[in-house]
């Protein structure tokens, strides 16, 4: 079946985007407990998290482009496949710095196959269905499940299941193995095109040179990224000895609390946007 005739054909591409959100951010609320058991300090644990946003970079750059070269579906593959081996590298040798940093890099490029490939692919198959203005809210639940439930459900298992190292992301492969399964038969919407074979070619991304993007898009992103990281990443280090043995359900409720709220703004960015007619910052 062509995917004009397959209605809500992109619930078959959403629990790989959202096993990806999952491995990528269920390492947060268990930072505090790799610090207790394995005895990494702030430093280290704050490398690793560092680690995984310069394994994001790549990923952004180079994912999109090779998708509209080789297709959604392969891309999405090797992507949630990257996160299968992320995960196992971080259950066995968690208690390695490098391992840590290993397994934390290739979360970061995982996770950036389902934020702009996996994006992309239920975007398009949105459309197909006449559903297109529903496309970019669709993607966005995907990831936030797996942003904010699945760092509910590994914080969760950290703390009162036992294995804490190793049952979250047991959890998280075993959903991944599911999420390949349903992400095979997917329906492919971007043709192989093999007429780009220059990789200087595939990093080039479109200028962003207008008034706006400068004045209102580049200096408010990175805070996106920083106040919530700030919230759920350092945060809970700061009152760690005031909630007892309670360290890891504390940051996985400031972790699932930050994202909850920031889906809920996603999700009401339409009527924010005709509130403010679609200025939310300087005169561009």
């Amino acid at each position: 079946m062509g995917v004009s005739g397959e209605t809500r054909a992109w619930l078959r591409v959403a629990p790989a985007m959202t096993v990806l959100a999952w491995g990528g951010n269920h390492f947060i609320p268990l930072m505090l407990m790799y610090r207790r058991i394995d005895g990494y300090d702030q430093v280290q644990v704050d490398l690793s998290l560092a680690v995984y946003v310069v394994g994001i970079v790549p990923g952004f750059l180079l994912a999109g482009t090779w998708s509209d070269r080789w297709g959604r579906k392969p891309i999405m593959f090797v992507g949630v496949t990257i996160g299968i081996v992320a995960s196992v590298i971080l259950a066995l040798f968690s208690d390695h710095l490098v391992g840590m940093c290993i397994g934390r890099f290739l979360s970061g490029l995982s996770v950036a196959v389902a934020m702009v490939v996996g994006s992309s692919w239920v975007k398009e198959l949105s459309v197909a269905e006449g559903r297109g203005p529903s496309g970019a809210r669709r993607a966005s639940v995907a990831l936030s499940i797996g942003f904010g439930g699945g760092a509910g459900v590994s914080g969760v298992l950290a703390q009162w299941a036992p294995l804490p190292t190793l049952l979250p992301f047991a959890v998280q492969i075993a959903a991944s193995l599911v999420a390949l399964a349903v992400l095979a038969r997917s329906i492919e919407t971007r043709l192989p095109d093999r007429s780009v074979t220059s990789l200087i070619g595939d990093l080039k991304v479109p200028a962003g040179s207008g008034r706006r993007f400068v004045r209102v898009i580049l200096p408010m992103a990175p805070w996106i990224f920083g106040a919530s990281a700030l919230s759920y990443a350092v945060g809970p280090s700061l009152v760690a000895t005031r909630v007892g043995g309670l360290v890891v359900a504390f940051a996985t409720l400031v972790t699932v609390l930050t994202l909850g709220v920031g889906t809920a703004v996603q999700l009401s960015s339409a009527a924010i946007d005709r509130l403010l007619r679609g200025r939310s910052g300087p005169s561009a």
